[in-house]
């Protein structure tokens, strides 16, 4: 049972009322957060707060409990903070800076040491309820949000696919197929928390064994340290290319679980090779200094064109697709076979190994 009808609807009028605040509040604790992350030199692929919509708002309400005493300060999610990052160790660090500087409601929480929970189920975010120090509630820029709470999701980029597939399923089913449906599910989860940690190591070797090419000098002048991206490259300078974005591996891998590829964790030395398909690709389709590549992959995250891609490829090939192994550079390696097909279709994609590139993204080595 519910609220009382009348109870939800005092509770919604006196939300709408404050609705301009709760908005306000939310704009400026996301930039509060943004910022004491940055001093911490710790890299966040995005972030971003609002305020609950009012309809939202009364459905949350209907559903709780038939407490009369029920106010807005019981309902924890009035303005949420969402902070996505790239691996599990920069949850942590962010865990440090928030634990510091706020209050937190421990009840309403749910730190990174509660999810070490062997029968928890999926691969959910941490999450924390939270409200401004008394410290800093008492400073005059501050102190008419004095009592207002915020919740605060940390996720890496995996947790935000989980997050956005999860609530897809329709467990709506028989008890039998219900059961099997989640052993999917936890069995999914493991995969998408394995590859977190596994992308997190394979970045830390790829940042130990990487050397970048020093520059060239010419007639004893100084050259700028960067490759010049008007000219063609070569294999380490495109990878010098990759390794100056270090949220590549992660944002081309959370495209692929998103378009609903198998989570696949390769070993270095399957994603190296399927770093050198992805180079005799971008060669052959014309796609030849750093400057054309930057605006091609800029082009595929525009408006989520590269994830409708993504999933037109696998929808296409529904049946094989389920058993691909689709790393972030055979991601990108999709995209070129797919959008520039028109110029690879001219050349000799068996000569050139493309066609062994596709094959092995199939699972035929």
């Amino acid at each position: 049972m519910g609220l009382d009808r009348r109870r939800v609807d005092e509770l919604g009028i006196r939300y709408v009322e404050k609705l301009s605040l709760y908005e306000e509040y939310a704009s400026r604790v996301r930039n509060l957060i943004q910022d004491l992350i940055e001093r911490e030199d710790i890299e966040v692929h995005s972030i971003e707060g609002w305020a609950k919509a009012p309809a939202d708002l009364v459905r949350t309400l209907s559903t709780r409990g038939d407490d009369r005493d029920a106010e807005l300060g019981a309902v924890s999610d009035l303005v949420t903070v969402r902070v996505l990052l790239r691996f599990p160790e920069d949850v942590y660090k962010v865990e440090e800076v928030i634990l510091a500087e706020f209050e937190v409601d421990h009840a309403r929480s749910v730190p990174s040491s509660g999810l070490e929970d062997p029968f928890r189920f999926g691969y959910p975010a941490v999450v924390y309820a939270l409200a401004l120090s008394e410290s800093r509630s008492s400073l005059r820029e501050w102190e008419k949000y004095r009592g207002l709470g915020f919740r605060l999701e940390l996720r890496t980029m995996l947790q935000e696919a989980w997050a956005t597939i999860s609530p897809r399923v329709n467990l709506n089913v028989d008890s039998v197929s219900e059961k099997k449906l989640k052993r999917r599910l936890v069995r999914l989860a493991a995969l998408l928390e394995e590859a977190d940690e596994g992308f997190l190591s394979l970045w830390e070797e790829v940042k130990d064994v990487a050397v970048l090419v020093p520059p060239a000098q010419d007639d004893g002048a100084s050259r700028d340290a960067t490759i010049t991206a008007e000219r063609v490259f070569d294999e380490d300078e495109l990878y010098a290319f990759f390794k100056a974005d270090p949220n590549a591996l992660s944002r081309w891998n959370a495209l692929a679980a998103k378009a609903g590829f198998p989570i696949f964790v390769p070993d270095p030395g399957y994603l190296k090779d399927s770093f050198k398909y992805l180079y005799i690709i971008l060669r052959a389709a014309g796609l030849d200094t750093l400057s054309e590549v930057r605006r091609f992959l800029t082009e595929m995250e525009e408006d989520d064109r590269g994830l409708q891609q993504l999933q037109t490829i696998r929808e296409a090939f529904a049946k094989e697709s389920a058993s691909w192994r689709v790393d972030p550079f055979s991601a990108i390696f999709l995209l070129v076979l797919n959008l520039k097909w028109d110029i690879l279709k001219e050349k000799d994609l068996v000569q050139l190994n493309i066609k062994r590139g596709s094959d092995r993204i199939g699972g035929i080595d």
